[in-house]
């Protein structure tokens, strides 16, 4: 197995799969092998990738039956592999040849850093603007993109902690994977595919992990989803508006400390209300994610008992990651 895991998922991505790839091969660090885990997709996205890995065998194709989602997608990787890393790559992104290199050496030099991010950029030219540079945590139990739609040029960027990884490219520590775990998975499946990077960076936080922004690793990345701009929420497709409701429900009731909950939900509580009134009147649709969410409230509940027992664990020293995964502290026990 080399060090680095490349897992991309794609989705009817025909039109970028090729662009993306090739900016995946032409990285100047050399020791990764890449696996496109396609979601059913109806175009010829598969056939693409094929005619790819018949020139490179560091690509590997596989086809999935049913499309399981951005979450099912990269689990299917994560837990068929081994490598010390593991570099999530979104169909739509293309790096800069040093991304990779650039991304293992940060990681390598910083052993509590679970995550590490660079720079996405919204387009080329002499006059970009910036896609993100990481997320950061908001008083309410929400992330937002940094740096989102700034101009490059007027904006002073520092190598250093962030509140977590978007997750179009971010590059994972095996250990950090691992250790977030819970009933065997790394990404909440419930999620399927929108605010999985946030419930990855708000458990991170919450174990103890850091995540490293690195602005010398640069990659495009001309995003088109984001469900709060009222205009673009408008054309989506009615499950992913519903994703994003029921999401957030799921961050809020798995993820905050008890200590921390009523604060967290005082806060949260305005802007859930507020959501609730528009599917009520403009979004009807989207009141499946609160029918969603009561139907699964045990098992959420039985997610929050597990994320919280392992946050109350010993945290990783501040120069040395956990050196056993905690996968077995995070699965139930079950008997015969």
């Amino acid at each position: 197995m080399p060090s680095v895991l490349i897992s991309v998922v794609s989705w009817n991505s025909a039109d970028v799969i090729e662009a993306c790839l090739r900016s995946i091969l032409a990285q100047t660090y050399a020791d990764f092998e890449v696996w496109v885990v396609d979601n059913a997709s109806a175009d010829d996205t598969c056939a693409r990738v094929a005619a790819l890995a018949a020139t490179d065998a560091r690509v590997r194709l596989h086809p999935l039956p049913r499309n399981t989602g951005f979450c099912g997608g990269h689990n299917y990787t994560l837990d068929r592999t081994t490598s010390e890393a593991v570099l999530l790559v979104n169909p739509d992104i293309e790096m800069a040849v040093n991304y990779l290199g650039r991304a293992m050496t940060t990681l390598r030099a910083h052993p509590s850093a679970g995550t590490v991010c660079g720079l996405l950029l919204q387009s080329p030219g002499a006059a970009p603007r910036i896609d993100s540079t990481g997320l950061e945590a908001l008083p309410d139990g929400r992330f937002r993109l940094r740096h989102h739609g700034h101009l490059l040029a007027e904006t002073p960027l520092i190598a250093g902690p962030v509140d977590g990884a978007d997750g179009a490219l971010p590059l994972y520590r095996r250990a950090f994977i691992d250790d977030l775990r819970v009933d065997g998975q790394f990404f909440d499946e419930r999620f399927f595919a929108h605010k999985e990077d946030w419930d990855i960076a708000w458990r991170g936080r919450l174990y103890g992990w850091s995540t490293w922004f690195e602005p010398a690793c640069r990659a495009l990345h001309p995003r088109e989803f984001r469900p709060a701009d009222l205009r673009r929420r408008l054309r989506l497709n009615g499950t992913i508006k519903a994703d994003a409701v029921k999401n957030q429900w799921l961050l809020l009731l798995k993820n905050p400390p008890a200590r921390q909950l009523p604060g967290q939900w005082l806060r949260a509580l305005p802007r859930q209300l507020g959501i609730l009134l528009y599917c009520l009147l403009l979004e009807r649709p989207s009141l499946r994610a609160y029918r969603y969410v009561w139907q699964h409230r045990r098992g959420i509940w039985a997610t929050r008992a597990l994320i919280q027992a392992r946050a109350a664990q010993p945290r990783p020293a501040a120069t040395q990651a956990p050196a056993v995964s905690r996968r077995a502290a995070n699965t139930p026990v079950t008997t015969a």
